[in-house]
C-alpha cells in the first residue's frame, strides 16, 4: 500500500514526444513492496464531474522506475519516501491531481466507499488553543473533518454507540477503507478545525 502525497508532470514544455516520460506519484509505501514491472492500481482515481455529480474512475498502470531520492532503485519496502514513474499520460498527474490517492499491485485495494464505521477516543481539551477547553460529546448530524492516510474528508455523523464508543459517517469525498487504518477527528470550533481525538476504522 503506497500513500501518494504528491503527483505530476516531470516534462519540460518542448519534449518531444518519444522522450516523454510517464506520470509521477510521490510519497511513502506504508506496507507491502513494489518493484519495476508491477501492475498497480489507484484509487478513488481520476475525479470525474458531470453536471452536479461527482464521480471517480479507478486508474490502472505500470511502474516503469522507482527513486530513493536521486537514486534509482529496482524495489523497495515499506517505511521509505519514493517517486514512482507509471506508463500513465503525465497530464493525469500534473498539479497534485492524484494526492491522496492509494496504491497497490491489481486487485488488492477494496472498493472507495462514502461510508465509514469508526471506533473513536476523545481528547480531554481540544488541541491547537491556548485556552482549556473541555471537549464535548459527539453529536447526531454533526459535521467533522476526518484525516484517513493522506485523505482529507468531511464527514456527517449519522448513528453514535456511546458504550462501544463507534460512530457511523457519510463523507463528502469518499476513502479507500483499510481496516485498523487510524483517522484523525476535528471539529469546527470557532471557524477554525481542532483536533479533538481519533479513531481506527473497524468497517
Amino acid at each position: 500500500i503506497f500513500l501518494v502525497a504528491r503527483s505530476f508532470d516531470i516534462n519540460r514544455p518542448g519534449t518531444k514526444i518519444e522522450n516523454l516520460k510517464g506520470g509521477v506519484l510521490g510519497g511513502v509505501l506504508k506496507k507491502g513492496k513494489l518493484k519495476i514491472g508491477d501492475e498497480i492500481e489507484i484509487k478513488p482515481g481520476l475525479s470525474l464531474k458531470k453536471s452536479n455529480n461527482q464521480s471517480y474512475q479507478t486508474l490502472n498502470t505500470k511502474i516503469l522506475s522507482l527513486h530513493k531520492g536521486m537514486k534509482s532503485v529496482k524495489d523497495v519496502e515499506p517505511g521509505v519516501s519514493i517517486s514512482i514513474e507509471t506508463s500513465l499520460d503525465p497530464f493525469l498527474t500534473k498539479a497534485d491531481s492524484l494526492t491522496s490517492c492509494l496504491v497497490s499491485t491489481k486487485n488488492n485495494l477494496p472498493e472507495i466507499t462514502y461510508n465509514l464505521k469508526v471506533k473513536y477516543k476523545l481528547f480531554d481539551e481540544v488541541l491547537g488553543t491556548s485556552e482549556h477547553q473541555k471537549i464535548e460529546a459527539l453529536k447526531i448530524k454533526e459535521m467533522l473533518m476526518l484525516n484517513v492516510n493522506t485523505t482529507i474528508t468531511v464527514g456527517v455523523v449519522e448513528k453514535i454507540d456511546k458504550d462501544k464508543k463507534e460512530i457511523e459517517l457519510t463523507l463528502n469525498i469518499p476513502v479507500v477503507a483499510l481496516k485498523k487504518d487510524n483517522v484523525g477527528i476535528a471539529r469546527n470550533l470557532d471557524r477554525h478545525w481542532r483536533l479533538i481525538g481519533w479513531g481506527e476504522i473497524i468497517q
